[in-house]
């Protein structure tokens, strides 16, 4: 394979993700401005406001990123580093593992004036960032510590296997990475999220009473129910599921408790256990790790043309290289296997309403949804491109009306 016809192509499929995705999120625009028409209510407009807002600032970091991406193409900055690198470094292993921090340090950097923008800009612009500037800083540096102490040893590792049985570790990559999944499924909540949230158990009263009843009469052995204090981050609401077998937790945002009644946060309660009575934890860890199956398996395949990292600047078979090329490469497929994997956890979503009605009534999940759409500014008219290509939750008015259309057992 040639590897100047590979960087052309990278460079290609780089400005042509970037484009769809401008081109979706102002479809989107102009389908939520459809909710002006007529005389609507001050929040439908606060939330076309909002909706619009975070689109084009989603448009803008596309085109900064594609931007400094193709310049590090173009001007063959990628090889120069790694170049630069291996100049200043002993030994293969290290090399690697360095420049694969490096890379992910200018990503972090790079992602850091967004970040600061989205949070104390748009976010409290539409009354809903209550994170402060040293909640901010303490969160980023404990996410830059967590990763350090947890991928850099992995990332150590799998160099070594590498350069100990290069065609085999495509494989090795795979059960490793999918093993530190299902470790941090189980224990995530009760090791890493403390890191940055405070957990409490449910106190006692009427919730924990009307929870405790719905959980005995289902059937359902849950072992802790947590409240989160999300609301010091953001005043948005919401609740969720996590752990496996004898590690599984419902966490519930105070902002939730807070915003809603009683039966709306049980009805809410009762949608998260339909996730996990019927199926969906486990259908979507199993669809997740076949995904990356393939991927890993395509990686392992790609690995062996040197023209891959030849098209970054690199000289001969560099993993690193290699491992950025195939991922640019790859990301029109990812693209298409996100969608696929967003219709999937919607068609989730439906289901687990369903079973919250059927255990505790349409009138509380219907009014819980209702309430959280209007609570979070959720987009009132998305447009069905961009509701395919990102929603993982249908819109707040499908649910509703599959709700309603629903017989009920």
């Amino acid at each position: 394979m040639n590897a100047e016809l590979l960087k052309n192509l990278i460079i290609v499929i780089t400005v042509a993700v970037a484009v769809f995705k401008v081109a979706l999120n102002e479809l989107d625009v102009r389908s939520s401005r459809t909710a002006l028409a007529g005389s609507p209510k001050a929040e439908v407009k606060k939330a076309v406001e909002y909706t619009v807002t975070k689109r084009r600032f989603e448009s803008t970091t596309t085109v900064i990123t594609a931007t400094v991406v193709l310049a590090f193409l173009v001007l063959g900055l990628y090889g120069q580093i790694q170049q630069l690198v291996a100049g200043s470094i002993q030994g293969q292993i290290w090399q690697d593992l360095v420049f694969l921090l490096a890379m992910a340090l200018g990503l972090f950097i790079l992602g850091i004036p967004g970040s600061i923008y989205k949070t104390f800009v748009i976010e409290a612009k539409f009354g809903f960032n209550r994170t402060t500037v040293k909640t901010f800083i303490i969160d980023r540096i404990r996410g830059i510590v967590l990763g350090a102490l947890i991928l850099g040893p992995i990332l150590l590792g799998l160099l070594w296997i590498y350069q100990q049985v290069p065609n085999q570790i495509w494989w090795i990559a795979f059960v490793a990475i999918n093993l530190i999944s299902l470790i941090t499924a189980a224990i995530g909540t009760s090791v890493i999220l403390p890191l940055f949230n405070k957990l409490k158990e449910l106190p006692e009263g009427e919730l924990r009473d009307k929870i405790l009843a719905l959980c005995e009469r289902q059937n359902y052995k849950l072992k802790r129910i947590y409240v989160m204090d999300s609301s010091k981050r953001s005043s948005k609401s919401n609740a969720f599921f996590s752990g496996i077998g004898k590690t599984k937790t419902i966490v519930l945002f105070d902002s939730l408790i807070a915003n809603h009644t009683v039966d709306e946060v049980v009805g809410v309660l009762g949608h998260e256990m339909g996730h996990d009575k019927l199926g969906h934890i486990r259908s979507m860890l199993l669809l997740n790790m076949l995904q990356s199956f393939v991927i890993f398996a395509l990686f392992g395949w790609a690995l062996q043309e040197p023209a891959l990292s030849e098209a970054l600047g690199g000289s001969g078979v560099q993993l690193v290289l290699s491992l950025i090329a195939f991922g640019m490469l790859f990301s029109p497929i990812n693209f298409l296997l996100g969608i696929f994997d967003n219709y999937m956890t919607r068609r989730n979503e439906h289901g687990a309403d369903i079973f919250a009605s059927q255990v505790y009534g349409k009138e509380h999940i219907i009014s819980a949804l209702q309430r959280l759409s209007a609570d979070n500014l959720a987009n009132p008219a998305p447009h069905p491109l961009y509701v395919l290509a990102y929603y993982s939750h249908p819109p707040a008015s499908k649910r509703v009306s599959h709700v309603l259309e629903a017989k009920l057992a």
